[in-house]
């Protein structure tokens, strides 16, 4: 008889199995959905540096379908998201924050065109979370979602200080959204929190992530307390998640963005 021990290679190997099909399923989903409503691949397409990835396009399309179902117009929707994008990447050309995301500045503050906008901007997640939540407050601002966005060193000091006793309830509209780099998953779970990672880059990610975590906290609202958290609730919060961090510079000293005069 031999006997065969599992690698860590062959667990990866049958973890891709594994996610393949839904990969498959979800891109089939996701490209019929765009094809059915010309709205929802006007945006999918993206704007200047924002991409909306796979997962993304999943969930917001599912958000849509729940806001059709409140009486919200697909249309909306989608140009609330695609108004995002633009507000995120500060599409009037100022000299503010603007440099983080384009290869361009007008000087006179002419509107941007998509093509200015970096495909890998120098920026944080504050644009982006900002931008999303315009989104759901246009939406959504009769039901009032209020959003707490927590830097990592101030959330971990409030949780090390409190501890459990710091903990909130879980409370009908409201969102917790972590912002950069946080504490790992497990560990949020084992101090009584629910999890969910997100794009932290792209606004409609955000908004996505704002409407779930309501649904979350208004559905754990409402919840008998979980045997394995004695009189806690599980909290949903959200984790945005940067997919690159980038300085203003690279190694050498070199301007990031050029200024084009107002007549070229």
């Amino acid at each position: 008889m031999v006997t065969t021990y599992p690698t860590s290679k062959n667990q990866v190997t049958e973890d891709a199995r594994e996610i393949s099909p839904l990969d498959d399923l979800r891109t089939s989903w996701v490209a019929a959905y765009r094809q059915k409503h010309a709205e929802a691949d006007w945006w999918a397409e993206g704007f200047g540096a924002v991409e909306h990835s796979l997962e993304t396009q999943e969930r917001v399309f599912r958000m849509a379908e729940q806001l059709v179902g409140r009486g919200i117009v697909r249309l909306a929707v989608c140009a609330a998201l695609r108004q995002a994008d633009g507000v995120a990447q500060l599409s009037t050309g100022t000299l503010h924050e603007g440099a983080l995301q384009t290869r361009h500045l007008y000087l006179q503050g002419r509107a941007l065109r998509s093509d200015d906008y970096r495909r890998d901007p120098w920026s944080s997640s504050l644009p982006a979370a900002a931008a999303g939540c315009g989104v759901i407050d246009t939406l959504l601002s009769a039901h009032g979602i209020v959003v707490n966005l927590l830097p990592p060193d101030a959330f971990e000091e409030q949780l090390g200080r409190a501890g459990q006793r710091w903990l909130p309830q879980p409370q009908e509209g409201r969102a917790i959204i972590l912002l950069d780099e946080t504490l790992r998953l497990d560990h949020l779970r084992a101090n009584g929190f629910d999890p969910i990672t997100f794009d932290g880059v792209d606004p409609a990610a955000f908004a996505w992530a704002i409407f779930e975590l309501a649904a979350r906290a208004e559905d754990a609202a409402t919840q008998l307390r979980c045997d394995c958290h004695p009189g806690i609730r599980p909290i949903p919060v959200g984790v945005a998640v940067e997919r690159s961090s980038h300085g203003l510079m690279n190694a050498e000293w070199r301007p990031v963005t050029s200024l084009v005069p107002a007549d070229a």
